[in-house]
């Protein structure tokens, strides 16, 4: 009996103490995600692949599509100013995801997981049956990460022209596509 009045006290101290909350986006956020997802993007610096800090971030016409469809979530800080977020669509018969994006400064934290399991949540109701994207392989925030997660590597031949056509799109941008790959998580 008293585990689990120490266990419930203990539970209402991590939610008092949440330094987030995760929700569904509203048009509002839109504007704001470049910078998470710019300022996501500075760890790329640590291995030569700035590159990517610097380029193209989602377009916002695609982010206002993904939250028309309610697929785009953003964790917020405790003023609501959104400080990740995760979109996706569907391609192929799978929820592909498009981008997961957390602020620098709240990396590290559990907001990717948090955003994460959301997601999952929302689409396994809708009826999904497994979850794609594309990542790097070996970088620890990229491919590992997604396999605690329970993501796995998957052959993009064995996932359909869509999946080839994507990674061609990623070359085409300078990702090297021999350290990409897709990954895949059944639901």
């Amino acid at each position: 009996m008293a585990a689990a009045a120490m266990q419930e006290r203990e539970s209402e101290s991590l939610k008092s103490t949440a330094e987030f909350s995760i929700r569904r986006a509203q048009s509002w956020d839109i504007p704001l995600l470049e910078y998470v997802e710019r300022s996501a993007a500075d760890i790329f610096r640590t291995v030569n692949l700035g590159f990517l800090a610097d380029g193209d971030t989602v377009d916002p016409a695609a982010l206002r599509a993904m939250a028309q469809a309610n697929h785009l979530w953003v964790a917020t800080n405790n003023f609501d100013q959104p400080i990740g977020f995760v979109g996706g669509e569907y391609l192929s018969g799978n929820f592909h995801i498009v981008e997961i994006s957390v602020a620098k400064e709240f990396q590290g934290k559990g907001v990717g997981k948090a955003l994460m399991t959301t997601m999952v949540e929302h689409i396994s109701r809708e009826g999904y049956k497994s979850i794609t994207l594309t990542t790097y392989r070996n970088l620890p925030w990229n491919g590992p990460w997604y396999s605690r997660l329970g993501f796995f590597e998957v052959n993009a031949h064995d996932m359909g022209r869509d999946y080839l056509d994507l990674l061609d799109s990623e070359a085409q941008h300078g990702l090297d596509v021999r350290s990409r790959c897709v990954m895949r998580k059944i639901l």
